[in-house]
């Protein structure tokens, strides 16, 4: 059981529409208190996302770039993207371990798992965006992503718990820049890779966030069966709920939450620029071509 110290677990850490289980028929038979305690979970686990995303290929992918010998000015945004992303990693591993002192004493990841041979071949591939851009893409989605996160937990601040809406709020301020200069990397380095280059990491774009970062699947499933470990009694309609979350993969109106363009809107609208992209929707439910 993951239990809090130090830390509001009267409210919710997380505006509730940005939690997968709140898509799902089975929500609405949760109490107050399950509901609440299920948004908590999530929250910690989009904290484990976001360390992730910065431990796993944020530095390695920045760190490469430089080696690359950006423009000037580009290279000076890259030295302090990564130093922002270092100060990142560090608040959320020190926000999950007040919440949940037990579980992250010895480990930053409870419900993001890799294998240590997936976690070897992440960082091989991460530490080559000359031939992997792919993960300069994936950045920029998932931070514009980030950055309606925060937006939408400082709109709802007053509902929320204090420590959620302060680590978003900094989160923020970085953010803004950051997908900025995403743009930049994107700009000075896709066009300089061949076409065949660009399709095979577009091809690989579409596999990687088909797997990990769209619909719920293996963690979104464990953040769950925490909840049924804290609440016994949802045991006999765990199964339901669990095939509840895996329908939402292919449910239009919550990709819609997921990333939609008014979402990630300079990742669709670079989407539209590269015909590699065209068939995005594919896992991008909600991405039209040009639909801007």
């Amino acid at each position: 059981m993951i239990t809090a110290g130090a830390i509001d677990t009267s409210r919710y850490f997380l505006p509730a529409p940005l939690t997968p289980l709140f898509h799902t028929p089975g929500y609405s038979s949760l109490t107050d208190t399950q509901r609440r305690r299920y948004n908590q979970l999530h929250g910690i686990y989009v904290n484990e996302q976001i360390l992730f995303f910065e431990v796993a290929l944020a530095n390695n992918v920045l760190s490469a770039l430089l080696r690359l010998a950006p423009p000037s000015d580009l290279a000076s945004a890259l030295r302090r993207f990564r130093a922002d992303e270092a100060a990142h990693a560090a608040m959320f591993r020190e926000l999950n371990w007040r919440c949940a002192p037990t579980i992250y004493e010895t480990t930053d990841f409870h419900f993001v798992r890799a294998a240590g041979g997936a976690w070897r071949l992440l960082g091989a591939v991460s530490r080559r965006p000359a031939t992997f851009p792919l993960f300069v893409w994936l950045m920029l989605m998932l931070e514009e992503r980030a950055l309606y996160y925060a937006r939408e937990t400082l709109r709802q601040r007053g509902s929320l718990a204090p420590h959620a809406v302060a680590t978003h709020a900094r989160h923020l301020r970085d953010e803004v820049n950051h997908v900025r200069w995403d743009q930049a990397v994107l700009d000075w380095l896709w066009p300089r890779t061949s076409q065949p280059l660009r399709r095979l990491n577009a091809t690989l774009f579409r596999w990687m966030v088909g797997e990990f970062f769209n619909a719920p699947k293996r963690a979104a499933l464990r953040v769950l069966d925490a909840l049924v470990a804290e609440f016994p009694e949802l045991e006999p309609r765990r199964g339901r709920m669990a095939a509840e979350l895996r329908a939402l993969g292919a449910q239009p109106a919550y990709h819609r939450f997921l990333y939609a363009r008014d979402i990630v809107p300079r990742t669709f609208d670079r989407f539209d620029r590269w015909e590699e992209f065209a068939s995005v929707g594919r896992v991008l439910l909600a991405y039209r071509p040009g639909a801007s």
